[in-house]
């Protein structure tokens, strides 16, 4: 994936991953973190027509636990080769990273880590990808659509060819079969491609309800503490 996929900045951005290209200060290698590069002889060129300079899908991505921090402290690729022997040994390029971790002493939570500002970002993807997996589902249930009507006018054509006797009726019944078939075929693809995108729209919308949720009870923590401080400092 690109780094500007939605599916890229949505897994990112759900499960809070970090992207060592991004946080690391040394970096040693193509342009831009490439590891699709028109350099290498694996990669066909016509893939690349979009990116002539290459493009990024590989990635080292890391998270630490609330007891531990984690750094990137480098972060190489080859360009085209391999590092110690010159011949590529893949269409991508190999990235090799070197990551710091140590224990971090546990913080207190003074702002709130599921507020508006940081959810926004996530909010937004979610909504984004709620409304493109909308547009996939009505174009898949237009196609359901029309391949009934298909489906139906092969039936009507094989009634009425099977009435007949003749043989281009016959060939005809077998021309209608034949589009039955077929109808049949691509209406029961994009039936389960249908139910695939309404489940998955059904399921980042509870993403979308869970996190709001969330922002909810975070906003009314937040006024409790700051009523309490209120008056703490009436008492005083």
């Amino acid at each position: 994936m690109h780094p500007n996929d939605l599916g890229c900045c949505l897994l990112k951005e759900y499960t809070g991953l970090r992207d060592a290209y991004l946080e690391t200060q040394d970096f040693k290698g193509s342009e831009e973190g490439n590891t699709m590069v028109p350099e290498n002889f694996y990669v066909s060129q016509q893939d690349l027509w979009p990116f002539p300079c290459g493009i990024r899908i590989d990635y080292v991505l890391y998270k630490a636990a609330p007891e531990f921090s984690i750094s990137c402290k480098t972060l190489k690729t080859t360009k085209g080769q391999d590092l110690y022997h010159g011949t590529p040994l893949s269409d991508h390029e190999a990235l090799m990273a070197t990551l710091y971790v140590s224990h971090s002493p546990p913080q207190q939570n003074l702002s709130p880590t599921h507020g508006p500002a940081q959810k926004s970002p996530l909010i937004s993807l979610l909504k984004r990808t709620w409304m493109l997996l909308g547009i996939s589902t009505a174009i898949a249930d237009l196609w359901v659509t029309l391949t009934g009507y298909v489906i139906g006018l092969g039936l009507f054509l094989m009634l009425l060819l099977s009435a007949e006797g003749t043989r281009e009726a016959a060939l005809g019944l077998w021309l209608s079969i034949g589009l039955l078939l077929g109808a049949v075929a691509v209406y029961l693809f994009w039936l389960q491609e249908a139910k695939g995108l309404s489940r998955a729209q059904s399921e980042i919308l509870h993403m979308l309800e869970r996190i709001q949720k969330t922002q909810d009870l975070s906003s009314e923590l937040q006024l409790a503490e700051l009523q309490q401080e209120g008056d703490r400092a009436e008492e005083q």
